[in-house]
This record gives C-alpha cells, sequence and structure tokens, in this order.
C-alpha cells in the first residue's frame, strides 16, 4: 500500500482511464503537433494557429482531437505571462459559447477555424448575438486520396481527349 492520499489514488487512475479510453500516450493538452494522434486537417488546424500566432509558441493543445472547431486563445497565466493555446470544440454553438464578449476573464480570442472544412471562421457580434461567418477553404486543409485523385485525373483526361478531338474536326 501506498502512502499516498486517496484522492490522489483516484485522480491518478481517472486520468489513466481517460487517456486509454482516448488512445493517446500522452497527457492531454501536451501532445507534440504533427504526432500520429492528429489527422491531416488536424495537423493544417495547428499550422492556422501558428500562422495566425506570428511565430509565437503554442503552449497547450485541448482537445483537438476530433473537434469539429477549433479557437485560438491568449491566456495570461498566474505568472503574469500571456501564453497561447489551441481548443478544440464539437459543435457550432459550443464555439458561440466560447466566443462570447465577456465570457471569460483574461482571455483573448484571437481566431477561430473550422477544423472539417479547413475552414477559418470570422467572429461578429450582431444585434447583441454572435455571427459566425465561414471563409474560403485554406489550400492543403482538405486531401485528397490517391485513389480519388487519379480517378479526377483520369476523369479530367477523358474530357480534355474529347475536346481535343472537336478541335481537329473543326478545322
Amino acid at each position: 500500500m501506498s502512502d499516498e492520499p486517496e484522492y490522489l489514488q483516484r485522480l491518478r487512475r481517472a486520468q489513466q482511464e481517460r487517456l486509454e479510453k482516448a488512445g493517446k500516450g500522452s497527457p492531454a493538452g501536451r501532445a507534440e503537433a504533427g504526432g500520429p494522434s492528429y489527422s491531416a486537417q488536424e495537423q493544417e488546424t495547428l499550422r492556422w494557429a501558428r500562422e495566425l500566432a506570428a511565430g509565437t509558441e503554442l503552449r497547450s493543445i485541448r482537445n483537438l482531437a476530433g473537434a469539429r472547431f477549433a479557437v485560438l486563445v491568449r491566456l495570461q497565466g498566474a505568472s503574469g505571462m500571456r501564453f497561447l493555446s489551441v481548443e478544440g470544440l464539437p459543435t457550432r454553438e459550443a464555439l458561440k459559447e466560447r466566443v462570447k464578449p465577456g465570457a471569460t476573464v483574461g482571455e483573448e480570442v484571437l481566431g477561430a477555424y473550422e477544423v472539417k472544412g479547413g475552414r477559418p471562421v470570422t467572429i461578429g457580434i450582431e444585434a447583441g448575438q454572435v455571427a459566425l461567418k465561414m471563409g474560403e477553404p485554406r489550400r492543403g486543409a482538405n486531401p485528397l486520396s490517391p485513389e480519388k485523385m487519379l480517378r479526377q485525373a483520369a476523369s479530367q483526361a477523358e474530357l480534355r481527349a474529347k475536346t481535343r478531338a472537336n478541335k481537329s474536326r473543326d478545322r
């Protein structure tokens, strides 16, 4: 039996179960970007966040795996230092609640991003309500599978062959 208090033992067990359930080997929020736990779309989200952060280090990444939206937030730590964090949100409603002005103290929302669509989200306040406007998809945000790329190339080549044949007959 250990000298550790019961509440610490329960806390450690709960954290371990959460990690096992999520299938991650590292603690939540401290996973390295581009690691095996993130999909291509989630990695693109982290690239977007780093671009928006303008070279500042992202100190924490929370709940990004499987999230539909992500928010880049500037936080003030207990020591007074300001740092950046990326937070994943599951729904549009959760995003609206997160970006409401005055919802949190000491935090500043720098931007929002739709993970699955690969689009930045513009946040506006209209008549006291949070309005979200989806931007243009970022290049490379939704990579195609090699099979789909080959099918697209074959159909485009077929189309070009047909139009070339018509042009040669007209002459």
